[in-house]
């Protein structure tokens, strides 16, 4: 898949790298993923969703990612297809998820990702205003139900003929996929990959700050 995320700074295009992502945060195991990241000293970009921020705890545990050095992507409120809603629903999808988190943060979103990874025209064009970079994924498996295990995660998120240059690596927050990360990442750097910092990615919102 083409336009996965793009990078500035690298000058070697064919560079081995691949970027993390954590959709469905911060739900039961976000906190403890992030730790892991950090103890390996590599970043991930950690989509949210709304609901999941709704109590002052969630908040909290959002804080403490933030705090340790991850970015935050919106994966909107309560992540309905925003392909069955109307432009007002999926702005609210958005938005407010964008709001909930700057309230928290103190900065807002840079990176979007759909439900479904299935966009609107409208869902682009607000992603657009918001200065968010459109983000889908190169392959994920841990909502497959002959993944869910530590082991066969780990061997198919490392080992599946997928893997690339440049690939972006959906994950999710669930047990089994905490249990793998810390194999995951080991295994990509064995194999000559290094995790990308989602720093280097150009956003409508650093790029625009670039140019001030």
């Amino acid at each position: 898949m083409k336009g996965d995320f793009s990078i500035q700074n690298i000058s070697n295009p064919d560079e081995k790298v691949v970027l993390l992502t954590i959709d469905d945060a911060p739900d039961k195991n976000a906190l403890e993923m992030a730790k892991t990241l950090k103890g390996l000293n590599v970043k991930a970009i950690f989509f949210v969703n709304g609901h999941f921020l709704d109590t002052p705890e969630e908040g909290e545990i959002l804080k403490q990612i933030h705090q340790m050095g991850f970015p935050i992507g919106n994966h909107t409120y309560n992540h309905k297809s925003l392909r069955d809603l109307t432009e007002e629903q999926q702005r609210k999808e958005i938005v407010d998820l964008n709001d909930r988190v700057e309230e928290l943060i103190g900065e807002r979103p840079q990176f979007f990702r759909a439900p479904f990874g299935m966009n609107t025209d409208y869902s682009k064009q607000l992603a657009a205003d918001e200065k968010m970079l459109l983000m889908n994924w190169t392959y994920g498996y841990d909502w497959e139900k002959d993944y869910q295990s530590k082991d066969a995660l780990a061997d198919i998120m490392v080992n599946t003929p997928l893997l690339r240059n440049g690939a972006n690596l959906l994950m999710h927050d669930r047990d089994w996929t905490s249990a793998a990360l810390g194999d995951i990442v080991k295994g990509l750097q064995d194999k000559g990959y290094k995790i990308v910092d989602p720093e280097l990615i150009e956003t409508p919102a650093n790029k625009e700050t670039a140019a001030q």
